[in-house]
């Protein structure tokens, strides 16, 4: 017992020693903890790059079969003809057809059955054939739903197995004639999965709505029966059996009811870990030989320099500015030494620490101060500073910044890099480029970004600091002024459109005019007698919307008059009641009283058509518009509220700036116009909306 404590002591009096026995127990153990977090990185690493491979190629290979189907679809429709007349022209869509297949390497062979299912010819090997009857199985999808239809694998007449798209054809007067057939090539689809499934081991293959194979890397597996089920779900990422492997395979459904798979085996894809596993061990035991013989060269090297050390320590003795803390046992190691020299040592920087402290707070107030926002990055781009006007502007708190890394900070440009990144990549500095970033709160702000690097004494770069200036402001006062300019331009061309629409109107107005006349006197149906009246109503409002157009700034005082607004709509109504019997939208009339207002009954029309016709537009799959006239003190309110997708809060500040829509057909001009005739009114237009839950607008008019 004794001999122990006697080793212990013996060991704890020399630092030296203490650690040199510490570090050869625990050697081996950092060694192991390292190699198996390597190992188990790296496959993290590697199976994420292998599920962000399947997704992006998933992805491409959808992409471009879509677009390809959509482009049979297309030259279908073009075969088939808009409006055709009542007699087909078999000839020319023979020509046609043998046009697209020659063109497309998609389509094998297109046919027309007509309809009694009969085929008329068959682009490119049959122009007159004998008229076979073919059961064709989407033939009265297509016809009924009037669209396109893909199948999934089905017999042609000839009893092969194929896949298809079809179009109807219809007349003017939409008379169904038939089915316009294209027979797509299995062979050029598997040709598309195999140009992108290039690497060993790697496997793609597309299923029909019913799970049977249409197209594969693997020739084999076409015809069999695939069941995503079976595979282990419908996730983006999952594992499944390839030939008896276990492979990681990425999903997902294409348009039309068809399946994509595209894996790669898990064997193949790991060689690299397996490889790098063993050139690790190789590795970590040439480490252990040769920090075992560094151990024993220290020993000889760095021992007796710390000998020599704290001996030197010992008659070290500078003066003191302050008398160091009293340990009431000295310590009786080395380290106790050094311990002491070094506070001594210290006294003396003390003044000197002082005064950096103080330096360095007068350079944080400056940097807080500064109206730009300032944020710094070290060389591996962790952010180091941001002084408070950069929180400000992009509403983070500095204690959520700092510390990460710039690239994780969810305020750059969804379309482009940070700048402050590019600059330490590239090793330019000091110039001004623009960006965008976004806040917090959602909010796309742009900026100025001016940037310079850190350098030690060496000249080497430890950091970058950047300069941001906010000028969303000043670029929406410039995007104005661009506007503004586009509305001039806008203006000296109205005359002349005007000049040219106004001739055809003035024909159609006569044609419409003599054919409101003819209908009124001749014994035709109610129908067509409110038909021809809409149509001259309809012609007689474009004519006097292009004169009223040309003078847009004045509103004619003579043509106002006191209008029913509960007659305006009901009106409007009318004339959309076929668009909203198409779109399924129902109309709700929450009228609480009819109340006159002075105006121009043309521009009423327009203010509330194109509302209408926005709230309309606002929901392709159908719902509900809630029409609301009230009165409240000396002011009306139509209230026009519909159930669409709603608008996101950006979108919404620019709405009635000219030209701008969130439509891809619309000119953004409509609600400018509506804001502009109300306010020449004496009312206003104010738009309340939120995404995913519909749209309020709101028109006030004051008596």
């Amino acid at each position: 017992m004794k001999i122990i404590k006697n080793l212990f002591q013996y060991i704890n009096q020399s630092i030296t020693r203490k650690y040199l026995n510490i570090f050869l127990l625990v050697l081996i153990i950092p060694i192991l903890l390292i190699y198996n977090l390597i190992i188990g990185y790296a496959e993290q690493i590697i199976k994420k790059d292998i599920v962000t491979q399947n997704r992006s190629n998933t992805d491409m290979i959808v992409k471009r079969l879509n677009a390809e189907m959509t482009d049979v679809v297309l030259q279908l429709q073009l075969i088939a003809g808009k409006d055709t007349d009542a007699k087909l022209d078999y000839d020319r869509m023979y020509t046609q057809s043998k046009q697209a297949i020659s063109q497309s390497s998609i389509i094998h062979s297109i046919y027309f059955l007509d309809e009694s299912k009969k085929i008329r010819f068959e682009a490119p090997f049959i122009q007159n054939p004998t008229l076979l009857y073919y059961d064709y199985p989407n033939f009265e999808q297509v016809r009924w739903s009037h669209n396109y239809a893909v199948s999934d694998n089905v017999q042609n007449y000839s009893g092969d197995t194929v896949v298809t798209i079809s179009v109807p054809v219809f007349s003017v007067n939409k008379k169904f004639h038939g089915v316009l057939v294209a027979e797509v090539s299995k062979d050029y689809l598997s040709e598309v999965l195999k140009s992108v499934s290039v690497g060993r081991g790697h496997f793609s293959y597309i299923t029909d709505s019913s799970g049977t194979v249409i197209a594969s890397t693997a020739g084999q597996q076409i015809g069999q029966t695939s069941s995503l089920q079976e595979l282990g779900g419908f996730s983006e990422s999952m594992v499944i059996d390839w030939e008896r492997e276990r492979s990681v395979a990425a999903y997902q459904a294409m348009q039309d009811g068809w399946d994509l798979v595209y894996g790669v085996q898990e064997r193949i894809a790991f060689e690299p870990i397996h490889k790098l596993s063993f050139a690790l061990r190789i590795s970590f035991v040439t480490i252990l030989v040769l920090c075992l013989f560094f151990t024993w060269l220290g020993m000889k090297s760095i021992l007796y320099p710390i000998i020599r050390l704290t001996m030197y320590a010992r008659t070290y003795h500078p003066l003191r500015t302050y008398i160091p803390l009293n340990e009431k046992k000295e310590r009786p190691d080395e380290l106790g030494q050094l311990t002491n020299t070094i506070i001594n040592m210290g006294n003396s920087n003390y003044e000197k620490q002082k005064l950096l402290e103080e330096k360095e707070r007068y350079l944080y107030d400056v940097l807080e101060g500064i109206p730009y926002g300032i944020i710094t990055i070290n060389q591996e781009s962790i952010i180091t500073y941001v002084n408070q006007q950069f929180e400000k502007m992009v509403h983070y708190g500095r204690l959520d910044m700092i510390g990460n890394h710039l690239g994780d900070l969810a305020i750059k440009s969804e379309n482009g890099e940070w700048v402050l990144l590019q600059t330490f990549q590239s090793g330019t500095q000091g110039e001004e480029k623009e960006s965008d970033i976004i806040d917090a709160n959602g909010n796309k702000r742009r900026i100025k970004i001016t940037t310079s690097r850190f350098y030690n004494e060496d000249l080497q770069t430890i950091g970058i600091i950047a300069v941001i200036q906010d000028i969303s402001e000043m670029k929406l006062l410039e995007a104005r002024l661009k506007q503004s300019d586009k509305l001039a331009l806008i203006g000296q061309i109205t005359a002349g459109l005007a000049h040219e629409i106004k001739n055809p109107l003035a024909i159609l107005y006569g044609s419409a005019e003599m054919l409101l006349e003819e209908a009124e006197e001749s014994e035709c149906s109610e129908d067509i007698k409110e038909l021809s009246a809409d149509i001259y109503v309809v012609i007689n409002r474009m004519k006097d919307i292009v004169d009223n157009f040309l003078n847009f700034a004045k509103v004619n005082k003579k043509q106002r008059e006191y209008l029913s607004l509960q007659s305006i709509l009901e009106e409007i109504i009318h004339l959309l009641r076929v668009k909203l019997n198409e779109t399924k939208v129902h109309i709700i009339r929450q009228y609480e009283n009819d109340p006159s207002i002075k105006g121009a009954y043309d521009q009423f029309i327009q203010v509330f058509l194109n509302l209408i016709l926005n709230a309309i537009e606002a929901m392709p799959d159908g719902g509900s518009i809630i029409i609301t006239i009230r009165e409240e003190n000396a002011n009306v309110f139509v209230i026009i509220e519909d159930t669409g997708t709603g608008i996101s809060e950006q979108d919404l500040q620019w709405l009635f700036n000219p030209f701008f829509s969130t439509k891809e057909s619309g000119s953004g001009l409509g609600l400018t116009i509506a804001r502009d005739i109300l306010a020449e009114h004496d009312g206003k237009l104010e738009l309340v909306s939120e995404l995913g839950k519909g749209t309020t607008t709101i028109c006030v008019f004051t008596r």
